[in-house]
């Protein structure tokens, strides 16, 4: 149990650690082959025991995820290979990342138990708070931070992660938990906490997770006064952070934008069609390899010109995720990962005890990863790592309390 809340936490100041020391960052890669290793082992000790460690979604994700391994490889067979066996087997294992660690946690946490962690959690989730408005005070008096962007007519800040997207990321993971804590212990659910992280939220200016944060924030409001959630309250809800982000979705996608993301999204479907239905491989367009290995791609589609997709400068070379899927995986790979998220997502909801609220809590962080993807690249970042520790984490103290509670 204390070596998982470690790793818990290193994972979610992950990127705060690698603005420290950027050897920090593998911290993630770590964990997830640490989680595979202690798996096999443990895996090996409850087949002896006869303990089933499978169910049938395990079983139909393992053959979804062999299917789209195959189909991720199939290109670099015949079309022949831009880069090296290492970095196509690295970014199929960052594309899967999210269900090793998530299938190896399950084994690993089943008869952990978490109940004691609680209070130092909520410790830790109140302190992270405090000292970010803190930091945020002192820097309107004396600097200490620089700006990052100019969003909202107010400067954006990271607050040391080196990006606002990691920081968003942290400050929803910490309410989503201080909330389940609220809904597993029945008491009032910690509004003041939501409304403090909705301001750090502004002030780090991500269009799409302050829209999914104020619709956290709304269904939270009318959670305590129904037994179910009508279907009507997700479609109200899902067209209210259609409407708050479409000026950020069509700003990056639209064909007039010539920005990195926009480019490499647009591109990337050009790719999938002309090498029906497979794609054009694994690292050769919009991930980490076909960026050290600079994927002839980008100058036969005629955007190693555009700002930061440049064999010189090729930072936003992984700034889309999709771009990435579409692109190295064809329509095919696109199907099959889209199934994997479902599979995945009912996984969850199968794994957890407690009624539709601790659910919704439980599967959120997960939820939170799929809406941000079009426009942010955390399924494939170390945050992914933190999103499904905490699923596990939650998973597991719902059946702790769920078991007591029949005892």
């Amino acid at each position: 149990m204390m070596i998982f809340m470690i790793l818990f936490l290193f994972a979610i100041f992950s990127s705060l650690l690698e603005s420290i020391n950027p050897i920090l960052g593998y911290v993630d890669e770590v964990i997830v082959f640490g989680f595979v290793f202690a798996a096999l082992v443990k895996l090996l000790f409850l087949e002896k025991k006869q303990v089933r460690s499978f169910d049938g979604w395990a079983i139909l994700t393992l053959l979804l995820s062999a299917c789209f391994c195959l189909i991720a490889f199939i290109p670099n067979l015949f079309q022949g290979a831009h880069t090296t066996i290492f970095m196509q087997a690295y970014t199929f294992f960052g594309m899967i990342k999210f269900l090793i660690l998530f299938y190896c946690g399950r084994i690993l946490i089943q008869t952990t138990n978490f109940t004691s962690t609680i209070p130092w959690v909520k410790r830790i989730a109140w302190m992270f708070t405090w000292i970010c408005l803190v930091v945020y005070a002192v820097n309107l008096v004396f600097p200490i931070m620089a700006g990052f962007d100019v969003r909202f007519g107010m400067s954006t800040y990271a607050y040391g992660f080196g990006h606002p997207a990691p920081f968003s990321m942290v400050v929803i993971l910490f309410t989503v938990l201080m909330v389940f804590f609220s809904l597993i212990q029945k008491t009032r659910i910690p509004y003041l906490y939501l409304l403090l992280n909705l301001f750090l939220i502004f002030t780090a200016g991500r269009s799409t997770a302050i829209g999914i944060y104020i619709c956290l924030s709304l269904l939270l409001l009318i959670l305590p006064y129904i037994k179910r959630l009508p279907i009507y309250i997700y479609m109200l809800l899902g067209g209210f952070l259609a409407w708050f982000s479409w000026d950020r979705i069509a700003n990056q996608f639209g064909s007039e934008n010539t920005e990195a993301r926009g480019v490499l999204l647009r591109t990337s479907v050009d790719i999938a069609k002309e090498h029906l239905p497979f794609g054009a491989g694994l690292g050769m367009f919009g991930s980490n390899a076909s960026r050290v290995h600079y994927s002839p791609l980008y100058f036969k589609y005629h955007i190693s010109n555009v700002w930061g997709l440049s064999s010189i400068n090729p930072a936003f070379i992984t700034d889309s995720y999709w771009a990435m899927i579409i692109g190295e995986t064809g329509l095919i790979g696109v199907i099959l990962l889209i199934c994997l998220f479902i599979t995945t997502l009912i996984a969850i909801l199968r794994a957890t005890n407690g009624d539709f609220k601790i659910k919704l809590m439980v599967a959120f962080p997960f939820v939170y990863a799929l809406c941000t993807s079009p426009v942010d690249t955390l399924l494939v970042s170390g945050s992914i790592v933190s999103i499904m520790m905490a699923v596990l984490y939650m998973m597991r103290l719902s059946k702790e309390i769920t078991k007591k509670e029949t005892e």
